[in-house]
C-alpha cells in the first residue's frame, strides 16, 4: 500500500515553489499527513570567519527558515502540521537523501522546470540525484495548479516489451489507485507500443505486413484488458496508444489534460541506485505534467 505519514517537500531557491507546496497540502489534508518543508543552503565565504563561522552559518540558516516558515503558512492555514527544516549543505540532494536515511518519510515532493517552447522539462542536477538515487516515491511537479478533478495515469507495459520485471506494473497500478483515492479521482491506464522494429523485420514479399500488425496490436490489447481487469479497472479507462514511447506517452499527457502520470523505477542490484532506463529518461525530458516516479 502506498501510504502517507510525513511528507516532505524540498525547495529548491532556484525554482518557484509555491504550487508545489500548494500540492503537498491537498496530499497532507486528505490524508492526514504532516508535512516537512526542506531546504538546504551553503555559502563558503562564512567558513572563513574562522571563530565567527558558526553564528555565521547559524544566522544564514535562520533566514533560510524564516523564507520556509512564510510558505508552511499556505498548508498550516488548512490546519496541516508542518516542520521546517534547513541544513547546512552545498547539495541539495545529497542533504535530503541524508535526512531520509535518518527519517520516515512516505513521499518527496520537488517543483521541477518546464519550457513548452521546446517541450522539454528542464532537471536539475538534483532532480536527476533524486530520480536515481531516491528510495521513496517522488512527485515532481510542475507549475500548474491541478484540476478540481484530478486526472491519474499510470504508464504500464503489460507485456514486459522493455525487459521490465513482473511485478513493476502492479506496484505501479496500486501506487495510482491509492493515490487516485486520496484525491477521490479515476486511475487510468496507459500502454504505448511501438511495432516498428519488429515490422521492418517482417517487411518480406512473403509476409503480410497488415495481418501481422493487426496481430501485434490485438496481442497488446489483450494484455492490457487483461491487466486492467485483474486490477479492477474498467477498460475503457486503459487507453492503448501506437509508436514511439518518447513521443506518444508525453503527447497523450497532455492532449488528455492528465494531472498526474505515474512511472516505475527497480533499484539495480548491488546499488544504491534507481532504474528506469534509457527510453524512460527520455521520455521524462518531455513530459509537461506533474510525475510521480513510483520505487
Amino acid at each position: 500500500m502506498f501510504t502517507f505519514h510525513h511528507i516532505i517537500v524540498l525547495l529548491d531557491q532556484s525554482e518557484e515553489s509555491v504550487v508545489a507546496v500548494e500540492k503537498a497540502a491537498i496530499l497532507a489534508k486528505k490524508s492526514g499527513s504532516r508535512l516537512t518543508l526542506f531546504t538546504s543552503g551553503y555559502d563558503g565565504a562564512l567558513n572563513n570567519l574562522q571563530h565567527l563561522a558558526e553564528n555565521a552559518r547559524d544566522s544564514y540558516l535562520s533566514r533560510l527558515l524564516n523564507g520556509l516558515d512564510s510558505l508552511a503558512e499556505i498548508a498550516r492555514a488548512q490546519d496541516i502540521v508542518v516542520h521546517t527544516e534547513a541544513v547546512w549543505d552545498k547539495h541539495a540532494g545529497t542533504a535530503l537523501l541524508n535526512y531520509i536515511d535518518g527519517n520516515s518519510v512516505d513521499l518527496v515532493v520537488k517543483a521541477t522546470h518546464h519550457q513548452n517552447v521546446i517541450q522539454r522539462t528542464f532537471f536539475s542536477q538534483t532532480d536527476w540525484e533524486l530520480i536515481r538515487h531516491c528510495q521513496v516515491p517522488l512527485l515532481l511537479t510542475k507549475a500548474t495548479a491541478w484540476h478540481p478533478y484530478v486526472t491519474v495515469m499510470a504508464a504500464v507495459d503489460p507485456v514486459r516489451s522493455n525487459d521490465k520485471p513482473n511485478f513493476l506494473d502492479d506496484h505501479i497500478i496500486q501506487c495510482g489507485l491509492d493515490l487516485a483515492e486520496k484525491l477521490e479521482a479515476q486511475l487510468q491506464l496507459l500502454h504505448v507500443y511501438d511495432p516498428t522494429p519488429l515490422m521492418v523485420y517482417l517487411d518480406q514479399p512473403v509476409i503480410s505486413s497488415t495481418n501481422i500488425g493487426e496481430e501485434i496490436r490485438q496481442q497488446h490489447l489483450d494484455a492490457l484488458a487483461s491487466l486492467a481487469s485483474s486490477k479492477g479497472i474498467a477498460t475503457d479507462l486503459a487507453k492503448l496508444e501506437m509508436g514511439s514511447p518518447v513521443q506518444v506517452i508525453p503527447d497523450h499527457l497532455y492532449e488528455n489534460d492528465v494531472d498526474i502520470v505515474i512511472m516505475g523505477a527497480v533499484s539495480r542490484s548491488g546499488f544504491q541506485r534507481w532504474l528506469l532506463g534509457h527510453t524512460a529518461e527520455k521520455v521524462l525530458d518531455r513530459i509537461t505534467v506533474d510525475i510521480l516516479i513510483a520505487k
